[in-house]
């Protein structure tokens, strides 16, 4: 038996094999992708575009749901929004939530994913004490945040017993501290994360480099901020966007927490949204004009970032070859 034109992945007619007085053709090694991608094409086309395109649709008309008539307004609920401080103060919130978070996600996950690197004793314990708060529902949390942040919980408790009575305040019912709670509690859950990608990506890194710089009498911060955060620098570009999305959208911790307020001082565009879906008069296409201005933000701050982090990338590239050519 001889095989012929046994060429894997040419252009020309299916390799053949003949013996016993028969011929077949052999079966495609790879077959058609279109039928793998199928199911979640029809589900991200059937499901999340056409409720983009819906949202969209609705945002041009004033319709309190139901049966009621849906009254055409054009532009007027972009208007409206923009021209809602709540808006804004929404806005400015979701800024500040996540900057900060971002900064000590970033900063969090480095230095526990540099110590695991360590080989200290223990890791796994700590492994697992870093990653709960990732794998642990908000909804199921957030009782126990209350709790500590009340006027009566764990945080004045303890600056009681360390005779700060002055530092004591109702952390949740004020205006000037519910912003800080959530941002807090935000940072409490996103270092497990940042930790994992990090923690993956320092595994990545070739041991040879950071040999080479041992050699050349560099220290462990000298080796962490120009070895290891340059190699990780796609990784936390993937962190700031996520995280910017997920204050964009964040809702169930402020929610649960602070309900958006007092006085919206801790309002974000989710809780914003669910409170105008919610409310008694409460106007749908308004909500969806909300909801259409997020996704525009996160699309072009989503766009400013890859590109941002991909002109920086190109900036260093020259630069390592010029020192590999030294």
């Amino acid at each position: 038996m001889t095989v012929t034109d046994l060429e894997i992945g040419s252009d020309r007619h299916p390799p053949v094999v003949k013996g016993g007085g028969r011929s077949r053709r052999r079966a495609r090694l790879l077959p058609g992708g279109l039928r793998w991608i199928l199911p979640a094409f029809a589900i991200s086309v059937g499901l999340i575009y056409y409720s983009i395109i819906y949202s969209g649709y609705l945002s041009f008309f004033s319709w309190p749901g139901g049966r009621a008539l849906m009254t055409p307004v054009g532009f007027g609920n972009y208007i409206s929004a923009l021209a809602d401080p709540v808006l804004w103060t929404s806005l400015r919130n979701t800024i500040i939530y996540f900057v900060v978070v971002f900064l000590v996600q970033v900063a969090g996950g480095t230095l526990f994913a540099a110590a695991m690197h360590s080989k200290i004793r223990f890791a796994n314990l700590y492994k697992v004490l870093v990653v709960i708060p990732v794998v642990v529902a908000p909804a199921t949390l957030a009782p126990a945040h209350v709790e500590v942040w009340q006027s009566d919980g764990t945080v004045n408790s303890i600056l009681g017993f360390f005779g700060l009575s002055t530092l004591q305040q109702p952390w949740i019912g004020q205006s000037t501290t519910s912003l800080l709670v959530v941002t807090l509690v935000g940072c409490w859950g996103a270092i497990g994360y940042g930790f994992i990608l990090i923690y993956a990506g320092m595994a990545q890194i070739d041991p040879e480099l950071i040999e080479a710089g041992r050699l050349d009498g560099a220290g462990n911060f000298r080796v962490l901020f120009s070895i290891v955060l340059p190699t990780l620098r796609p990784i936390i570009v993937s962190l700031a966007i996520l995280n910017f999305i997920t204050a964009l959208k964040l809702f169930d911790s402020p929610w649960l927490i602070t309900q958006g307020g007092p006085a919206h001082s801790s309002e974000f565009l989710g809780t914003m949204i669910y409170a105008e879906t919610a409310s008694s008069d409460r106007n749908l296409g308004y909500a969806s004009a909300l909801s259409i201005l997020v996704l525009i933000i996160a699309i072009a701050v989503s766009v400013f970032m890859q590109l941002q982090g991909r002109e920086r990338l190109t900036r260093t590239k020259p630069r390592r070859k010029e020192a590999a050519d030294v």
